[in-house]
């Protein structure tokens, strides 16, 4: 043993060194170095095997059921994808040993182990919702169908009562064609004035007292009946009474030889032709165009043109070759009331008519009828006035 104060070298069991006469107890004895070398060694491969043998143990022969466990976030890990990698320990004070490598021995020919089964850990599963049933309706009875019965046919407004003045076309020269309604009963009656306004102004005078007669006595007309009185037909011509200009219109066309019922472009007046009186075809005239629409679009049951002129006057009832039967009760009516003569103004005067009014309107089915005043410029207003009244009587009935 030696000197624990020295160092030096004394013989087991001495009680004193003999270097430095210090007294020795209770030395106790260190191994070498290599001895501890060795010593250290060898636990460490002790400690090493047992660790293999348990990890061994643990993929070999650890129970099917028992849970694998959890796996290790990337940030535990270093090296490449696929390589084995060393988990990584956390700074102690303890020197870092470096780990022996393992040899892993191969198999010996009693006992070939199959190859080590992957553990797949079971994805973790969101739990499961069961969806709440659906509640049965209770069976409930089907209604019967339900019928729906045709729409009613929209019901035409109702006008008021009037007057009410309207525009219903122009002229060449683009006057106005005015006209005036009263009433407003389903069915219609239409008077004309001054078809021929300057050659009859008469007519227009005649027209113009009508709608004023009615406008003073809204009673005198029919609850029935819808009356439009147009005031002048022909608000071009020049005032020429009695004479050939005055019938024309701002293209010299007669507007009652523009009618299509034995239409020539030169018609006849006064059994005399005249060129172009006709105009160059059947309603070429806006002024006749403006009235057979008018009088289309209202379907009227009766019309009556003032014009001029007949000694005591004159009803002419419409026809196109044949007898119209409503013209003549219409004609009838009037005349009795005003006290004029009824008679075909074609049979009466042996003349052929080219493109009148009244006889296409009777072609069409329309009764019509013309009044021929006594005078070119006097409107014999007692005596139309009756025959107005008489017409409405008829037609109310």
């Amino acid at each position: 043993m030696f000197c624990p104060n020295c160092g030096y070298q004394v013989a087991d069991g001495a009680a004193f060194c003999g270097q430095c006469g210090r007294q020795i107890e209770q030395v106790v004895a260190r191994p070498a170095p290599a001895q501890r070398r060795g010593l250290l060694a060898l636990a460490l491969s002790l400690l090493l095997v047992i660790l293999l043998g348990g990890a061994a143990w643990y993929v070999l022969l650890r129970p099917e059921n028992e849970p694998a466990p959890p796996p290790r976030s990337a940030a535990a890990f270093s090296g490449d994808v696929g390589s084995t990698a060393v988990p990584t320990q956390p700074s102690s004070p303890t020197p870092t040993k470096t780990a022996a490598t393992v040899v892993t021995p191969a198999p010996t020919a009693s006992h070939t182990p199959g190859p080590i089964p992957t553990i797949t850990p079971e994805p973790t599963q969101p739990p499961t919702l069961t969806p709440t049933p659906t509640p049965t309706a209770s069976p409930t009875r089907t209604p019967p169908p339900t019928i729906t019965p045709p729409p009613s046919p929209t019901p035409t407004p109702t006008l008021d009562p009037g007057p009410e003045n309207l525009v219903i076309g122009r002229s060449v020269n683009g006057k106005p064609i005015e006209a005036t309604r009263f009433g407003n009963g389903p069915q219609t009656i239409i008077f004309i004035g001054g078809l021929h306004a300057g050659f009859a102004p008469g007519t227009v005078a005649l027209a113009q007292q009508t709608a004023a007669h009615f406008e003073q006595n809204p009673a005198a007309i029919p609850p029935n009946l819808t009356v439009y009185v147009i005031l002048s037909a022909n608000p071009d011509s020049p005032n020429a009474s009695g004479q050939l200009n005055g019938r024309l219109n701002a293209n010299r066309v007669d507007l009652n030889r523009n009618w299509d019922c034995n239409w020539l472009s030169d018609a006849r007046w006064r059994g005399n032709v005249v060129p172009d009186s006709g105009g160059p075809a059947p309603f070429s005239e806006p002024e006749t165009q403006s009235l057979r629409d008018f009088i289309l679009e209202k379907n009227p049951a009766a019309v009556i043109f003032w014009e001029a002129r007949a000694d005591n006057g004159l009803v002419s009832p419409g026809n196109c070759g044949a007898r119209h039967q409503p013209s003549e009760l219409l004609a009838t009516a009037y005349g009795a009331a005003a006290g004029y003569p009824v008679a075909d103004f074609e049979v009466l005067t042996g003349q052929v008519l080219n493109g009148d009014g009244t006889n296409w309107l009777a072609q069409q089915g329309i009764p019509a009828i013309a009044i021929l005043l006594p005078q070119y410029s006097n409107m014999d207003w007692a005596h139309n006035l009756a025959g107005i009244l008489a017409v409405l009587q008829h037609e109310a009935e």
